[in-house]
């Protein structure tokens, strides 16, 4: 996808929270720093509202800034409860184990932050989660990152009902003035000014059995998630396209000029739409077309060559070669590995 900063990016409302509790113990009002940076806290009452990113962003500036704490972030990472993620929270705790738990942060990360670009992998004996590129995003301050990061290391420690330690956490964050104040927050060897966030673990630490896992109820709150997702989602322009994209692509890969017909606007509003949403047709189609082949391919009674056919490509060569173009696989060899699993 194409850079994301035109969004109008939002939080969690109840991200508020935590940050009111690190007020508090600074010795200062939350109402009256929140009311200073121009948050209505009264909305907090709605279930649904979200904060805008920027606003947030503000908000954390401004708390360092009054704290005097170049922590401030970590400190309020500290006082975060589950249930300020709402179902993503309790899905968590009720997660088979804390790779379990990282895998759903990863998957509803856009619940927590429409900006989120986490990612999960797995290299040698290490499970790393990425923070992905620093935002380019108005009044971003570092402590805005330090709060991710923490939060996640709190969470796996509630998960477990004792700390466990990442075994190293890479910031991008310059060297602060009092480093042993992240390594004591984390419990970890923390290196700053890298290229990227990243908590690192250990594989086998996070792959121990919760004696809190709850299959059931973790499924409910996904779904609980889920439905919030589509719920403040489903109103973008991006969703509506690849809408019209699923109803077309049996008969061919729609043009973005069709599209736009379908949806009674013009090709350069449609265009400049998705130019917002930092996305655009081609991403969009090639996205669709790539999610409903792994789905495909992934059920036993369905062919490789009827893939092809519900995607579009008038011959199942051309499918073979653009799905190994975008995985690295052939559809073959993708079907065989997703029965392993």
């Amino acid at each position: 996808m194409t850079d994301n900063t035109r969004l109008q990016h939002s939080v969690l409302g109840t991200f508020l929270l935590p940050v009111a509790q690190a007020l508090r113990l600074c010795g200062l009002d939350p109402l009256e720093v929140v009311d200073e940076v121009g948050i209505d806290v009264a909305s907090i009452a709605n279930p649904d509202w979200r904060l805008p990113q920027g606003q947030f962003n503000l908000l954390m500036s401004r708390c360092v800034e009054m704290s005097g704490d170049e922590a401030f972030g970590l400190l309020a990472a500290q006082q975060l409860r589950p249930q300020v993620l709402r179902g993503l929270g309790l899905a968590w705790l009720a997660s088979d184990t804390v790779y379990d738990g990282l895998r759903r942060l990863v998957r509803f990360g856009k619940l927590v932050s429409t900006a989120s670009d986490l990612s999960l992998r797995e290299e040698g004996e290490q499970v790393v989660v990425d923070f992905g590129r620093l935002p380019n995003a108005e009044h971003f301050h570092y402590a805005n990152r330090d709060y991710a990061v923490g939060m996640v290391a709190r969470m796996c420690s509630l998960a477990l009902g004792d700390f466990i330690a990442p075994l190293s956490v890479e910031l991008e964050r310059p060297r602060p003035q009092s480093p042993e104040r992240w390594e004591s927050a984390l419990s970890s060897r923390v290196l700053f000014d890298c290229e990227r966030s990243r908590l690192n673990w250990y594989r086998s630490d996070i792959l121990e059995p919760l004696v809190t896992g709850d299959p059931q109820l973790a499924r409910a709150n996904d779904e609980q998630t889920q439905a919030y997702l589509d719920g403040f989602l489903v109103h973008s322009t991006s969703r509506d396209v690849v809408d019209k994209i699923l109803e077309h692509l049996p008969d061919g890969p729609p043009g973005q000029q069709q599209i736009a017909e379908s949806l009674h606007v013009s090709n350069r509003t449609l265009q400049r739409k998705l130019k917002e949403e930092g996305t655009s047709f081609l991403d969009l189609l090639q996205d669709t077309r790539l999610q409903l082949a792994k789905k495909y391919l992934r059920h036993p009674n369905r062919s490789v060559v009827e893939t092809a056919y519900l995607l579009g490509f008038s011959e199942p060569s051309t499918f073979s070669r653009a799905f190994k173009r975008w995985t690295g696989m052939a559809p073959a060899d993708y079907r065989e590995s997703a029965k392993q699993r």
